[in-house]
């Protein structure tokens, strides 16, 4: 059975989302492709803000798997039509009508016909539409993904491309990439070839012949790096270890594998901005000082350069990806570019106390499983955002903050007395605990 047989015209092919999550159903066609607007419900529940990398990522992932239902039923389509195209032509050349079993994969035609097949042609081909997310490091880039990918029920991996060398090279060579997904499919080929690869640290891989980045080293994970992703990303066949069978290799073709790239992509900004300030003297541009975008990086008010560099990232273009050095062919299959803007106090706040499984929340499990209450007054809360904005990490942050503030009551309270435990914003300062209860004398065994 060929991979056109397999769906019958009558029937859509298995759907790449689900409503209830993954390993829901392949085999249940009732369940439908989530909409992008319930993909963004369910990333609301974990992640806090950038909300338009939120919708740029559940369009993105809606379009890819329609994309891929309706190029699955136009080459159907098109396989019946050069089937009988052929069988005409054979019968009008007097060709036995069993003429080389006619079933084989390639039945002769003049290339006047093709054309005119091809001419006939009235359904489309669907493009994909690759994406690069661009944001500082602790933004959100690589937590959304995760989240998106526990309610896919496709192959979804996330790759780490510091570790991608040259072939020939210590480290990985970038078929390892589709390798993981065919491992993530359970060695499923057809599944595996409809599945999203996560770029993680694309930035790392620049050229280091680029100005901005200086390297005595010689390029082993830069430009030749990019070289081999561009053939991956625009879709090739590749051969990769079976994981079923790991004597033997089969074939991935990558034309339908969706490929999301992510990185900080480090002082774009300033890359973005004299791009900008070189526009001072175009048409309309005249209320506009030079250098005002530089300046504002330069700000000693750190909210202020903040708001710049968000503002500028917002403005980037392929142009300034090429220039801060990425390959322009691979810049080129890369159509969408989702900017993240920093997170500041509000934003942390939120993110410490408000998503499901939030770090406040995870602490204060680990004190219910010892029977003891944990309360972070809300002025903790507030320095703890505070301390995590000058640290200039992001969310990243906040975890080794609050570890550090409870590490004392981690050591002091199991086994003790002690009921209810409270850290305020002054106990951050030494990494001290308020006990505010201890358990009445001969309860500990209740």
């Amino acid at each position: 059975m060929d991979k056109f047989s397999k769906y019958a015209l009558t029937h859509a092919p298995p759907n790449g989302l689900t409503t209830y999550g993954r390993g829901m159903g392949t085999s249940d066609r009732n369940n439908h492709i989530l909409y992008p607007k319930e993909i963004v419900e369910h990333l609301n529940k974990y992640v806090i803000g950038q909300e338009e990398a939120k919708r740029c990522l559940a369009v993105a992932v809606y379009q890819h798997y329609r994309r891929v239902e309706n190029n699955a039923r136009v080459s159907e389509r098109w396989l019946l039509q050069e089937a009988v195209s052929a069988a005409k032509e054979l019968k009008k050349n007097k060709k036995d009508e069993f003429y080389d079993n006619f079933v084989a994969d390639y039945i002769p035609r003049s290339q006047r016909q093709i054309l005119k097949d091809i001419e006939k042609r009235e359904d489309i081909l669907l493009e994909k539409s690759n994406m690069i997310l661009l944001g500082a490091s602790g933004t959100g880039k690589t937590y959304i993904s995760q989240k998106l990918a526990d309610i896919l029920d496709v192959p979804f991996v996330i790759c780490d491309c510091t570790t991608l060398t040259q072939a020939g090279y210590v480290g990985d060579d970038v078929d390892t990439v589709i390798a993981k997904l065919l491992s993530e499919a359970r060695g499923d080929i057809e599944k595996c070839q409809r599945g999203i690869v996560f770029l993680d640290e694309f930035d790392k891989i620049y050229t280091s012949s680029d100005p901005l980045h200086t390297s005595g080293n010689r390029d082993v994970s830069g430009k030749g790096v990019q070289q081999a992703l561009l053939k991956l990303v625009e879709g090739t066949v590749v051969k990769v270890r079976d994981p079923l069978a790991p004597n033997s290799k089969v074939q991935i073709d990558t034309s339908n594998v969706l490929f999301i790239a992510s990185g900080a992509f480090s002082n774009i900004e300033h890359v973005i901005a004299r791009r900008m300030d070189k526009r001072v003297l175009g048409f309309g541009s005249h209320d506009r000082k030079d250098g005002e975008s530089s300046d504002k990086l330069k700000d000693e008010n750190e909210e202020i350069a903040s708001k710049a560099r968000d503002e500028l990232l917002r403005q980037c273009d392929q142009g300034d990806l090429i220039a801060f050095g990425m390959i322009p062919e691979l810049v080129g299959r890369f159509p969408v570019i989702v900017p993240f803007h920093a997170l500041d106090k509000n934003d942390l706040v939120a993110v410490l106390t408000e998503p499901r499984g939030s770090l406040i929340a995870q602490t204060k499990k680990f004190f219910e499983n010892e029977s003891v209450e944990l309360r972070f007054s809300p002025n903790a809360i507030d320095k703890i955002a505070e301390i995590a904005v000058k640290r200039k990490t992001g969310a990243r942050a906040l975890k080794s903050i609050v570890e550090k503030a409870v590490m004392n009551a981690k050591f002091e309270v199991p086994g003790s007395e002690i009921k209810v435990v409270e850290i305020t914003d002054e106990n951050l300062k030494d990494n001290t605990f308020n006990i505010i209860d201890k358990k009445a004398v001969g309860n500990e065994d209740q």
